[in-house]
């Protein structure tokens, strides 16, 4: 099953190919892809211990740099990137709204299928989104003059029900049915890879018509935009000695 895991890429390559020439079938599952999420973030759960978040929230100084790379590294790559690659208005607004939103349940699946600090991304999830409240309106407006609502209460109900519910959930399972649970242990991970992959799906067929009209600037600037940020946050950290995992 590890096996089958690692191969995580080649399996949402294949489903984000199979989305573009069938997409009709996988556009019928839109309405899955709020408890595939609430799936994923329960399985993360079972793998994890109270004593996981209370060590991760400890690290006041780790949460204070995931939240000075979110807010600071990556709007500025955004905007450095459309200006490089003289990006229109309104692509150069929407890269750096990417850049400035909080990360988000994709994030906390990478990192827990690659190993990560798990409980620590889920807790830079939770206060990123809260920052966010304040720092992306200001950050898209500074970067780029303009102005964009910020749906508070919405943003607030999802984190609670497509992550904090369904960890929280997994995790008293965990602690409390953790010995019953061992021998499936690791079917979670590939539970998680499946239905990830499924919602990639879903999304690449609901927007399929659109995938032809992207601009190869975009496209640039959106791989660059990753890579850049990645690596160089990979870069800080290894330099303040902070572990593998981490």
């Amino acid at each position: 099953m590890q096996r089958l895991t690692i191969f995580f890429p080649v399996w949402a390559l294949l489903a984000s190919i199979l989305a573009v020439y069938f997409p009709a079938p996988l556009s019928e599952l839109k309405p899955g892809i709020v408890p595939l999420l609430g799936l994923v973030m329960f399985c993360m759960g079972l793998s994890l211990t109270l004593n996981d978040f209370t060590r991760a929230l400890r690290r006041r100084g780790v949460i204070l740099l995931g939240l000075c790379l979110q807010f600071l590294l990556m709007p500025l790559l955004a905007w450095g990137l459309a200006s490089v690659l003289q990006l229109s208005l309104m692509l150069t607004v929407g890269l750096v709204l990417v850049g400035t939103c909080p990360g988000g349940t994709a994030s906390n699946v990478i990192c827990y299928l690659s190993g990560g600090d798990t409980a620590l991304s889920i807790s830079l999830t939770t206060f990123s989104t809260l920052a966010s409240v304040i720092l992306t309106p200001l950050l898209t407006y500074l970067y780029v003059g303009q102005q964009i609502p910020v749906p508070v209460v919405d943003m607030l109900w999802s984190i609670a029900r497509i992550i904090l519910l369904p960890v929280t959930f997994g995790l008293l399972l965990n602690h409390y049915l953790g010995t019953r649970l061992w021998v499936l242990r690791g079917v979670f991970p590939l539970l998680s890879v499946l239905a990830i992959v499924l919602i990639i799906a879903i999304i690449v067929a609901l927007n399929h018509q659109h995938l032809a009209e992207l601009a190869v600037p975009l496209m640039l600037a959106v791989i660059l935009h990753n890579l850049l940020g990645l690596t160089l946050a990979y870069v800080i950290c290894r330099t303040l000695r902070l572990d593998e995992a981490t």
